[in-house]
């Protein structure tokens, strides 16, 4: 076989085509057949040539590892609800600075080092957890270029697909639970069990499986299933936790405790108690792989932040202007949280939600953020093929003191124009997008750009 597929118009002469359930399987599989495929599998098929498997989607796994069978020699995935691009870029630059060759690869994209990377001939696509026969591919091209170390993210959704079934995991960890996504999974219940799946199916029950105690019930979850657990977090049974933490506008200080040993004052130049979770958890992986503690402590002061996440974007007016890709109700809430303790004025806050997505969660957070924020503007997100006044005016069912104002630009320019010494203007749902998606369209757009621009129109 030349290659394996999942999309019938990508098969060439020698392919093998799996075909998944969908309403236009029996068409997918004649194209398949006329583009030259040498086999067809699929679970179900009136055409007696097709080869009939049990799960067309583990097939996929299992032969895209068959065809690309190499991959870096340590690899580690990262679920959870929020969390998982920032511990996966922290965990990146830890294995970097103590000298390995890393790789990551999740909501932004394919890194491998510091720099931002496409593959040729590999069509990377916009999605946190690759397909399978991408996965797998990009596996191997990290493997043929020398690349040691490779951590990445895995969604609820590529869980549920089987997308990462057939990958050889050296740890895995669990960031935390919250609501979303249930447009797919249905029920939190739901959400959660496809999560699991990392530690109930692909991860071997004698490999490392990062937790945090802090959430009891994930962590009795995923002890049940791997005995291995290595905790994290702020509650005092952690095995690596942090104490008398110290926050500023650019950095956080704290006590490392690390199983019986501490570490004093260790400084970190990330904003907000929450990316100290992040990087505890970055520490735990690192460190449950065969890295030293100490090693890991000298570097942390060269850890730099996601971009889009909790990132300073520049003052303005005597105040602070900040981006956050927070876009789930407790993404929202640890967010601002975090900002309001900072801040020393009005907390201003710009948000929408994203279409075609939980319609549930847009009251609740309009409601999280009329409690934390001085200043709300709800603007538009990504509305998608949804109409935009119609989320907008479902989040506004939630706060009572917001001003609606539809274009994201005009929402950025406003809250900015309302900003005065010790102000913070908190712009959260979108962080690193460079683009609003309207209908179909992608259009250009970025909130820091936008920012920028107009702090440089406005101090000219």
């Amino acid at each position: 076989m030349k290659n394996v597929q999942i999309n019938s118009k990508l098969v060439k002469k020698g392919d093998i085509f799996i075909a998944i359930t969908c309403p236009e399987l029996e068409e997918n599989i004649g194209e398949a057949w006329s583009n030259g495929a040498i086999a067809v599998f699929a679970e179900n098929s009136v055409d007696e040539r097709v080869i009939l498997v049990k799960d067309a989607r583990l097939a996929a796994s299992r032969l895209a590892k068959f065809r690309h069978c190499n991959q870096p020699e340590l690899c580690i995935a990262i679920t959870g609800t929020n969390g998982k691009s920032s511990v996966a870029h922290f965990l990146r630059q830890i294995w970097s600075y103590t000298g390995h060759t890393a790789a990551s690869h999740g909501t932004l994209g394919l890194y491998v080092g510091n720099n931002a990377e496409q593959p040729a001939n590999i069509a990377v696509p916009d999605l946190t957890t690759p397909d399978p026969v991408t996965l797998h591919r990009i596996l191997e091209y990290l493997y043929e270029n020398e690349v040691t170390h490779f951590v990445f993210e895995a969604s609820s959704h590529a869980l549920d697909q089987k997308r990462l079934h057939s990958v050889k995991l050296d740890a895995a960890a669990f960031t935390n639970l919250a609501s979303d996504h249930l447009d797919y999974h249905k029920t939190q219940d739901a959400y959660l069990f496809a999560k699991l799946r990392l530690f109930k199916e692909i991860l071997c029950n004698d490999r490392p499986a990062i937790a945090s105690r802090d959430d009891p019930v994930i962590y009795e979850k995923i002890f049940k299933l791997n005995k291995n657990v290595v905790s994290f977090g702020f509650d005092s049974r952690n095995l690596i936790r942090a104490e008398n933490i110290e926050v500023s506008q650019h950095k956080v200080m704290f006590d490392l405790i690390f199983g019986e040993r501490k570490f004093d004052k260790t400084e970190i130049n990330l904003v907000g108690k929450l990316q100290v979770t992040n990087i505890l958890c970055a520490i735990a992986l690192a460190s449950s792989v065969g890295l030293n503690v100490e090693d890991i402590v000298s570097i942390l002061q060269n850890i730099r932040p996601l971009t889009g996440r909790m990132e300073y974007v520049t003052q303005y007016n005597g105040g602070a202007i900040y981006v956050d890709f927070a876009h789930t109700s407790d993404g929202v809430k640890n967010a601002l949280s975090n900002f309001k303790k900072l801040c020393a004025g009005n907390l201003i806050c710009i948000f929408g939600c994203g279409g075609n997505r939980d319609r549930e969660k847009r009251s609740e957070i309009g409601r999280i953020v009329d409690s934390l924020a001085d200043i709300l503007i709800v603007t538009d997100d990504n509305p998608r093929t949804e109409n935009p006044e119609k989320i907008r005016k479902e989040i506004m069912t939630g706060c009572h003191n917001a001003v609606e104002i539809a274009s994201r630009r005009e929402a950025i320019r406003y809250g900015m124009a309302k900003m005065q010494k010790g102000d913070f203007l908190v712009i959260l749902g979108k962080g690193h997008e460079n683009f609003q998606i309207y209908g179909d369209e992608k259009m250009p757009f970025n909130d820091m750009e936008e920012v920028l621009k107009i702090a440089a129109i406005n101090t000219l």
